[in-house]
């Protein structure tokens, strides 16, 4: 009974695809003698096909194509050998179709299963090829029953069902591979060359030329299987997704390529938007194909129509823009004519339109490298005309050169003449200019001997402060900057010694003027009754300079001066001050039974705390300055002198200027750091000392206002 059984399976699976195999038969497909099962669902399993009874349908074509689809398919088959041949290598399906097992079978025992497809790693292939093969060994008569497992992920499945003689297959292998060396290299050399004509041109379009057909060498790599193989042989994602990914890449580079050489967006605008906008929807379709699933899925017809639409567009603009007189190479209009034969042999095989399944799939591998060539030949002429370009823009270039030196030679013969009536009257001028600026010069430096005038001779300051001194440093050959010292004597006989550091506004001229105004009202406000003291004469100065600058009702002159004005009684050892803005200073040696405190700054201590500086600040408001109408009154303040102190008296030039490392100000503390460094030195040596650290600080920087400091030992 059993063996019944088995008797009437074997006859039941005979009736669905049965293969004879001939020696005329072999190394041909022989799809249209099996069956086929559509699992759209994914539902079925080996199990159920070998148990259950399914509605198979027959194949109709030597090789059938299976259109744009996820589905999981079932084919059935029996195989029985009437040719001379044992041992067979069978191929079924294209490289890159994700699954493809292949089950021996009797009955519903599964005998034996071959393993293929890019979702696996290339490694759990049963064997180690590109494509999907399988080693079967079948004795004469003898019959074996199979059944091929097969799913793809959104790609066209084709269904080559091929019993090769191992002999017959080595050798279209290699036939195979050769081909494949030839059209790589080609496209390798030819990307390699016009990568180095664009490095030297700098022409963007050799560019996109070269990464149009890097894409097409990556896509063709991917559908002979060889990016599975050797690139991403354990990474399915990528194998499987680089077929896109190289097509998306491949009609985007050839559009921008096409885009650049018909010169779209300077010849026809509107084509030129168009071409834009179709860019974009290729590379949306490219990058959804990304997200897995349905999107991916959909994203292969998307891409095949997309790129047709795209490639029948550059051969609708090449027509257009030659209809409208524009000159368009006649090699890269043939190339694009041949490349889209391929393109559309090849995406209608996909859509099942072309029958001939093996033409389809070479159609679009050698209408590329026929088109490569062409537009390669394109490229060689667009670099002719470059060149010739080039020439034409030299030869233009010189011409216009030789018009110029011509112009240039007549321009400097009327040029030459120019100038020498020129130099004549520049000459002229400057001879002109060095006796006025000779007058100017000989004018100051009148000015300075009248200034040095005014100011009170060595020999009176010594007479007034015998141990003093006085550095005076104009910035300009005239100061703004002037010292005042007399001497006068009070109702009661006493002598009362004065000595001002007053620092006008500006330097230069403009501070000279300002500082004979000034000098004769301080020796103005000496003769006064009503002044007698300081502050009083500050009173006299500020409403004499106020009244001086505003005699004009035209106009105003809002200049005025800063002043520190000491008053000395040395018979009852009284210093008194009033200062327009500016301080004196009083430094004391401390006595050993004196208590130092080094933090204090007002007073403010030496280093060594063995001498102390005093500081008596001056009013806010300057000379020449008034609160509305009415004049603000100066103060004046006292102060206990000893024998040994040192007054100091200045203007803001000493601490203001720059200098040091940094290019920073000397500024005040340092300055009072110094003052209490040398105030035990003779006045003589401290004027010294003074100077050359004035020098030092300053280098290369160049003076910024005049200087003055006025030194006097009690």
């Amino acid at each position: 009974m059993r063996a019944l059984l088995v008797i009437f399976l074997v006859i039941s699976q005979t009736l669905l695809g049965q293969i004879v195999l001939t020696d005329n038969n072999l190394n041909k497909s022989l799809s249209d003698q099996t069956v086929i099962l559509e699992d759209a669902d994914h539902q079925l399993t080996i199990e159920d096909i070998l148990t259950g009874e399914h509605n198979f349908q027959d194949v109709t074509h030597e090789i059938e194509i299976l259109d744009f689809n996820s589905s999981r398919w079932w084919m059935k088959f029996s195989v029985t050998n009437k040719s001379s041949e044992s041992q067979f290598v069978l191929e079924l399906a294209r490289p890159i179709t994700n699954k493809i097992f292949l089950y021996e079978h009797i009955g519903d025992s599964i005998l034996y299963t071959w393993k293929g497809g890019d979702a696996l790693d290339f490694s759990e292939k049963t064997y180690k090829h590109r494509k999907n093969l399988y080693v079967i060994n079948l004795d004469s008569a003898e019959t074996k029953y199979f059944i091929v497992e097969m799913e793809s992920d959104g790609e066209v499945i084709t269904l080559p069902v091929k019993f090769w003689q191992t002999q017959a297959f080595l050798s279209a292998d290699y036939d195979d591979q050769l081909g494949h060396g030839f059209y790589y290299g080609l496209l390798v050399l030819v990307s390699i060359i016009f990568f180095f004509f664009y490095r030297m041109l700098n022409e963007i379009s050799f560019l996109y030329y070269v990464l149009y057909v890097f894409f097409q060498i990556l896509l063709q790599f991917s559908l002979d299987g060889y990016t599975f193989q050797y690139l991403f042989p354990s990474n399915a994602y990528l194998a499987n997704h680089m077929v896109i990914f190289s097509a998306g890449g491949a009609v985007i580079f050839v559009m921008l390529y096409a885009r650049a050489f018909l010169k779209l967006k300077k010849r026809h605008k509107k084509l030129d938007k168009i071409m834009l906008g179709l860019l974009v929807v290729v590379g949306l379709v490219t990058g959804l194909s990304a997200i897995p699933g349905p999107t991916y899925e959909f994203s292969y017809p998307l891409i095949n129509g997309v790129s047709l639409i795209s490639t029948l567009y550059i051969i609708a603009c090449i027509f257009i823009l030659k209809r409208k007189g524009f000159t368009i190479c006649n090699y890269f209009t043939a190339a694009f004519v041949i490349l889209i034969s391929g393109v559309v042999i090849f995406i209608l095989g996909n859509f099942h339109v072309v029958g001939n399944a093996e033409l389809s799939q070479v159609a679009l591998k050698w209408s590329s490298a026929i088109e490569v060539v062409a537009l390669s030949l394109s490229m060689a002429n667009k670099y002719r005309d470059l060149q010739m370009e080039k020439e034409v823009a030299q030869e233009k270039a010189l011409k216009s050169l030789a018009e110029k030196n011509k112009l240039a030679d007549e321009m400097n013969v009327k040029l030459e003449h120019q100038v020498k009536e020129r130099t004549a009257e520049i000459e002229r001028q400057k001879e002109e200019l060095a006796i006025k600026n000779d007058d100017i010069l000989s004018s100051i430096e009148y000015a300075n001997r009248i200034q040095t005038a005014i100011l009170p001779s060595s020999s009176k300051v010594k007479s007034i402060f015998p141990s003093s001194f006085i550095l005076y440093k104009p910035r300009d050959i005239v100061s703004g900057d002037f010292y005042f010292v007399d001497q006068v004597t009070t109702a009661g006989g006493s002598k009362i010694s004065l000595a001002a550091a007053v620092d006008c506004t500006g330097h230069g001229v403009p501070g000279a003027f300002m500082s004979i105004v000034g000098n004769n009202y301080l020796k103005q406000s000496l003769k006064e009754d009503n002044v007698n003291s300081p502050a009083e004469a500050l009173d006299f100065l500020n409403a004499g300079v106020r009244s001086t600058l505003s005699q004009n009702e035209d106009f105003n002159i809002h200049d005025g001066m800063d002043i520190a004005l000491c008053s000395v009684d040395f018979s009852n050892m009284k210093l008194y001050f009033a200062g327009a803005k500016n301080p004196v200073y009083i430094i004391r040696q401390v006595e050993a039974t004196e208590t130092v405190d080094h933090e204090s700054r007002n007073p403010f201590y030496s280093e060594d705390g063995s001498a102390v500086l005093h500081q008596i600040k001056g009013d806010k408001h300057p000379i020449g300055h008034f609160l509305g109408e009415e004049q603000i009154p100066f103060t004046n303040q006292e102060f206990d002198l000893k024998k040994g102190d040192m007054i100091y008296t200045f203007s803001d030039g000493y601490a203001d200027q720059f200098g040091g490392p940094k290019g920073k100000k000397f500024n005040y503390k340092n300055f009072k750091k110094l003052l209490l460094q040398i105030s035990t030195k003779p006045v003589a040596e401290q004027q010294i000392i003074l100077d050359q650290e004035f020098s030092k600080w300053m280098k290369e920087f160049e003076q910024i206002d005049d200087v003055l400091v006025i030194g006097i030992r009690i």
